[in-house]
């Protein structure tokens, strides 16, 4: 086969079993798609299984399905793909993903415009893990998303940004998170009245709303809460009106095998520890695409722990208890990690 043709299909194939995700395809498929034939196409698929990048696994009677490597258990494929956001809170990313490595497995980042979205992606099968809020990822467990917790996270972290006083008449936030959960704490615990809720779907979206008045106020996160600040907005961190409570916690999901589970939560809170020694600033640049000065903002914002401590998770339970946000779920989320 000529290299140029052989790199074409190569090429071709693996893009449409990126499209195809985590269930894959049949060969015959693939040659049906392509134009392809069957030797050809097959000759590929040897090549790439070879290389570890894709893999043949059992689909119905006794037929099996191609699989991009990524997309299955990182027993077999030893790739581990987590969904995000872009937030300054993940001061231990680095970390996280250098621990991994060294265990023997790839991470691939896979950033999303909200937290439910990232979350969803987890539950979907899309990702192994999610670093998304505790809050978010219990009411996905409450709607049945076969996820579970590793214990540990970052604490504190939201803000309310006004543009002169605080005013609750009209408020964005995100969706099913952190932000929404301390917002409606935070008006019970001040017997405020929260009028017109604005879901904004992307920070940057967020941002504009405030900018061109669309809101009064907007609940967001680091760094944006920080660079809001910096142009004169009036900032309420809410940590310090309700006291701690947990963001971002490591999800996993229920039918990854146990030796990953065990190497994932050995990395967790080794990444965790691994902050005392300080923050990889350079490292997190890159990674998340922020300036570094941000992150050391954030050092100063949030706090971090490798276990779990119930009076900040009854913290904020006692002013946003809700049908699908409370302590029974909660326990069910953090069970044995």
């Amino acid at each position: 086969m000529l290299p140029t043709l052989s790199n074409d299909i190569r090429s071709k194939i693996l893009r449409l079993l990126e499209l195809f995700g985590p269930e894959g395809t049949h060969q015959s498929e693939l040659v049906e798609v392509t134009g392809y034939s069957k030797s050809w196409v097959s000759e590929v698929l040897t090549e790439l299984e070879g290389r570890g990048l894709i893999a043949r696994v059992e689909g119905p009677g006794k037929t099996k399905r191609i699989v991009l490597s990524k997309f299955l258990d990182p027993k077999i494929g030893k790739v581990v793909r987590v969904s995000l956001v872009r937030a300054a809170e993940y001061l231990y990313l680095p970390y996280f993903v250098k621990h991994l490595k060294e265990l023997g497995y790839e991470v691939e980042l896979i950033f999303y415009n909200n937290v439910s979205e990232a979350t969803l992606a987890l539950s979907s099968g899309v990702a192994h893990l999610a670093i998304t809020p505790l809050v978010t990822q219990t009411v996905l467990r409450c709607l049945g998303a076969p996820i579970k917790s590793y214990h540990g996270g970052a604490i504190g972290g939201a803000s309310i940004v006004s543009k002169h006083e605080l005013d609750l008449s009209s408020v964005a936030t995100s969706k099913a998170s952190t932000m929404e959960v301390t917002l409606v704490a935070y008006s019970r615990f001040k017997g405020l009245s929260i009028g017109e809720l604005t879901y904004y779907s992307s920070p940057e979206e967020g941002l504009k709303l405030i900018d061109i008045g669309g809101v009064r106020s907007l609940v967001i996160w680091e760094p944006y809460a920080t660079v809001l600040e910096s142009r004169g907005l009036i900032r309420i961190r809410l940590a310090d009106e309700l006291g701690p409570y947990y963001c971002c916690f490591l999800a996993r999901h229920e039918n990854m095998s146990p030796e990953v589970v065990e190497a994932v939560g050995e990395s967790w809170g080794n990444s965790i520890r691994d902050l005392k020694v300080g923050v990889p600033s350079d490292e997190l640049a890159n990674l998340l695409g922020f300036d570094k000065s941000f992150f050391e903002t954030a050092s100063k914002t949030y706090e971090f722990e490798d276990v779990v401590d119930w009076y900040k998770i009854d913290n904020i339970l006692t002013h946003a208890w809700g049908f699908l946000l409370n302590r029974t779920v909660v326990k069910e989320l953090l069970g044995s990690s």
